[in-house]
């Protein structure tokens, strides 16, 4: 954030919550879930040029019916051209703009920066940097519109009448949701302390899901024209996914048909051996994911003709994802004895509502979703075990330990002085009005109080005079003797106890001399 501007209230909270953030960030992006974002973006890449050779096969059977008909051809081949045209401005934008991040983030030419896959990248845990440009320069916002022109725009290629049956997977309608369930804007939800290797793997995704549109559109407006007027050879099939970003333990799932089919004709599909029978001109795929990494499935699909049952062959990929549940401590990656330890927890593509964290060692009361208090007993370690709900099915999604410490000692001082023996000058050791406990290097707000101590010095004769405070102030007679006291006298301050939450506690004693 610059200076001389006055600060946000956003500004004002990312700035205070700088710190706690830079802390957990060991816990949040470890090297594990860092390198699964690159084995990700590197499957989201690969499926990106298989969909683009997808899409020029496209092209080029569109081009060849344009060439044997084109009177019959030509309008739906200019809004084709049209596609491909909106597709790769938007395409290039959203590519400018992952270069942009990786040029500020490594500190390179942007030239250089658009050479840079995403294992490429040295900072790879940088989060500032996606926040700045993407939420407090407005960049994610700007690219949300362009995903909602872009989206408008393709869809209004395709006649009116049809235009219900397509279905668009990039998702730009809201509501969107923090971490804490709180709605927010997609820039937000999206790049808002994202690592850059997970903005990277976001943008490459936003490709990916666009020329899925292009094929959808292209597809479409192929299929417009009769397909009588073709050699049977010319329809293709086509695979929707419902997405291409699957968490290990979900579904893949899809629904395969022809272009041009006759609703009242059994079409079918054979995967593996197994036959499925569609309804519909619709065959829905639904294969569980149980192994992490890019995907393929293969077969045909089975339309029925007037010379017969005629078969095509299909091939579609995913991406399968090992799920990333998230356990933040929130104040420090420990659990102490007697006091509340508020924790987030999350998991990457399931909403707040069905994610159920237990504890094996202490308790766990909910605040919001998301957001939980957890206390503990007992010294040595626990372990925080994250489940969700799909279904009515309960799926075990990770576990996280952590140590359990009893809260640390404070110190006592008299007027800032007590951590070590000291000189004080007598009038203001007798103005200081008591003992206080002082808790140090603890990022609890913890108030402790001292219930009692004792207090000694020697006289001039040699004899020992010794006082009791049953609280944190000094008694009278202690003040007076204070007050009284001559050079180099010393006052030991002893048996100081506390009230600390797992009990009392007494502390470190002290001697304070007359200066």
């Amino acid at each position: 954030m610059s200076g001389g501007a006055e600060e946000t209230p956003r500004q004002k909270m990312i700035g205070m919550m700088y710190l706690v953030l830079t802390a957990m960030l060991a816990l949040n992006v470890s090297s594990s879930i860092l390198s699964s974002f690159v084995i990700v973006n590197d499957s989201v890449e690969a499926t990106n040029i298989n969909f683009a050779k997808k899409n020029e096969g496209m092209y080029a059977l569109f081009e060849k019916g344009y060439l044997q008909n084109k009177e019959k051809m030509m309008d739906n081949y200019d809004k084709a051209l049209r596609a491909q045209e909106l597709t790769a401005t938007f395409r290039q934008y959203v590519h400018s703009a992952k270069a942009d991040l990786i040029s500020v983030v490594e500190n390179i030419p942007k030239e250089v920066a658009d050479t840079l896959r995403a294992h490429d990248i040295e900072n790879q845990d940088n989060y500032d940097t996606p926040t700045l440009i993407f939420i407090e320069q407005g960049k994610g916002d700007e690219l949300h519109e362009k995903m909602v022109q872009y989206k408008k725009d393709m869809m209004d290629l395709i006649d009116e009448k049809r235009q219900h049956l397509m279905r668009f997977g990039m998702k730009t309608d809201g509501p969107f949701y923090d971490g804490a369930g709180a709605e927010v804007s997609w820039a937000v939800q999206s790049f808002y302390h994202t690592v850059v290797v997970g903005a990277v793997t976001i943008l490459n995704n936003i490709e990916n899901e666009a020329m899925n549109i292009e094929y959808d559109v292209v597809s479409e407006l192929y299929a417009a024209v009769s397909a009588d007027d073709f050699k049977f050879d010319a329809i293709e099939p086509r695979v929707l996914p419902m997405s291409t970003y699957v968490v290990m333990g979900d579904n893949f799932e899809a629904d395969v048909f022809v272009a041009a089919y006759d609703s009242k004709s059994e079409i079918s599909a054979t995967i593996g051996g197994q036959t499925i029978v569609g309804e519909n001109g619709v065959v829905k795929i639904r294969r569980q994911a149980t192994v992490e990494g890019p995907q393929v499935i293969t077969g045909k699909i089975n339309v029925p003709g007037v010379n017969g049952v005629q078969s095509f062959d299909f091939k579609t990929e995913y991406t399968v994802a090992r799920p990333s549940a998230t356990v933040s401590a929130d104040a420090m990656n420990v659990f102490y004895i007697g006091v509340d330890n508020p924790i987030s927890v999350s998991v990457s593509g399931f909403d707040l509502a069905v994610v159920t964290p237990s504890i094996t060692n202490g308790s766990l009361t909910k605040v919001t979703n998301g957001s939980y208090i957890v206390r503990v007993t007992t010294p040595g370690t626990t372990k925080i075990n994250i489940d969700v709900t799909v279904n009515g099915a309960k799926k075990t999604m990770g576990a996280r330990e952590y140590r359990v410490k009893k809260v640390p000692d404070p110190i006592a001082l008299v007027n800032g002085l007590g951590e070590f023996d000291a000189i004080v000058d007598k009038n203001v050791l007798a103005n200081s009005g008591g003992i206080i406990a002082r808790m140090k290097d603890f990022d609890f707000k913890l108030d402790v109080r001292v219930r009692s101590f004792s207090m000694s010095t020697t006289k001039s004769g040699g004899d020992i005079a010794e006082f009791k405070s049953n609280n944190n102030q000094f008694t009278p007679d202690m003040v007076n003797a204070m007050k009284n006291s001559r050079k180099s006298q010393r006052f030991s301050f002893e048996n100081i106890v506390v009230e600390m939450p797992t009990g009392p506690v007494t502390l470190r004693s002290f001697t304070l001399a007359i200066r």
